[in-house]
């Protein structure tokens, strides 16, 4: 049976826990604190999201279908 690519781990979860007091903490010292620890926050975790969702992955990684578009190449 393979595993969901996208399941959360003892470590992702402490992982997240650290982030939110991280941030909660960064509004503690001012809104615009804060505001940058959510962004930073935020393109990590699109970052994440892409890499197990296989955004950037090699046609030679994934696996072949039988209805694969190959583009033409004109030589003109």
């Amino acid at each position: 049976m393979e595993r969901p690519t996208a399941q959360m781990t003892v470590a992702m979860m402490l992982g997240l826990v650290a982030g939110i007091a991280i941030n909660i903490w960064l509004f503690r010292l001012g809104v615009l604190w804060g505001i940058l620890g959510l962004n930073i926050s935020k393109h990590l975790l699109v970052a994440y999201l892409c890499q197990a969702l296989g955004v950037n992955r090699n046609a030679s990684d994934s696996p072949a279908s039988s209805t694969e578009i190959t583009p033409e190449v004109s030589s003109s």
